[in-house]
């Protein structure tokens, strides 16, 4: 499995994970993650694997919901995260087309710990600012954005968006959950939607 050498597990991890925390406080803005050479395994995209990185390390679990062995074994590989079940897991990864099964057992955390609950990592096809054809018109209110924001998005189900919804419907309870996608450039990309964010969608 390939071991990522260009990426510097203290410089760029601190980089990209204060890039990751600026989303967080402003969701739905899309932020370009500062690119690192890497060969990822094929079901993950590069924005994903930034996020691993940055993110987790041998303390943490994780589940990669739909996708293959591969990806899972590359993960662990790079971070020492342990893969484990979708209940216990930390860290979920799966594609924005997937049904939303998997969210039924993750975990929203409890009212005496609500920052245990699991951060979903959710790979698009596209994001904009800008309209899109063809996919999600979200519309965005919450705490970090001033009145309501707006995203479009390609490769974001449906199902899933009502699955999230509901698991995040008694805050403080609820799931994090971080978009991944590439730009037309090829650059890896992020957008946060956090637990507290309410979201509102149509067909574009």
């Amino acid at each position: 499995m390939v071991r990522e050498l260009a990426y510097d597990e203290v410089f760029d991890a601190q980089k990209h994970f204060r890039q990751l925390l600026g989303s967080m406080a402003r969701p739905g803005k899309i932020n370009r993650i500062e690119p690192v050479v890497l060969a990822p395994a094929p079901g993950l995209n590069a924005a994903s694997v930034l996020v691993a990185f940055a993110l987790m390390d041998a303390d943490c679990t994780f589940e990669v919901a739909g996708m293959s062995q591969g990806e899972a074994s590359y993960i662990s590989s790079n971070t020492n995260a342990r893969r484990t079940d979708v209940k216990h897991a930390h860290f979920i990864f799966a594609q924005g087309t997937e049904s939303p099964y998997f969210l039924d057992s993750a975990d929203c955390g409890t009212l005496l710990y609500p920052d245990t609950g699991a951060t979903v990592v959710l790979q698009l096809e596209e994001a904009s600012a800008s309209p899109l054809a063809s996919g999600l018109k979200l519309t965005l209110v919450g705490p970090g954005i001033e009145g309501a924001s707006t995203l479009w998005v390609r490769g974001f189900n449906e199902d899933l968006l009502l699955a999230l919804q509901a698991r995040n419907a008694e805050f403080p309870l609820g799931l994090d959950t971080i978009l991944t996608f590439m730009d037309q450039s090829g650059a890896p990309c992020i957008a946060a939607l956090p637990r507290t964010t309410r979201v509102v969608w149509e067909k574009c």
